[in-house]
């Protein structure tokens, strides 16, 4: 139960990385070309989508570590 609560947590933090990321970049770069043309970039896909992922499995790993 406890363990649920913590991967529900974590798709929760997530979710709202991604929505902040998400939002951050519309105010910044807002709809049109200029934002179609920047979000094709690589390495603002590698900040949008993988960036999240890793900062999430981190916290995940310090998480699930087993104390031995």
């Amino acid at each position: 139960m406890k363990n649920t609560l913590k991967i529900i947590g974590l798709i929760i933090l997530l979710i709202s990385i991604y929505f902040v990321e998400s939002l951050i970049f519309l105010l910044i770069f807002g709809t049109g070309a200029q934002a179609g043309n920047i979000s094709n970039n690589g390495l603002t896909k590698l900040i949008m989508y993988v960036l999240p992922l890793i900062i999430v499995g981190g916290i995940a790993f310090k998480m699930f570590k087993k104390e031995y």
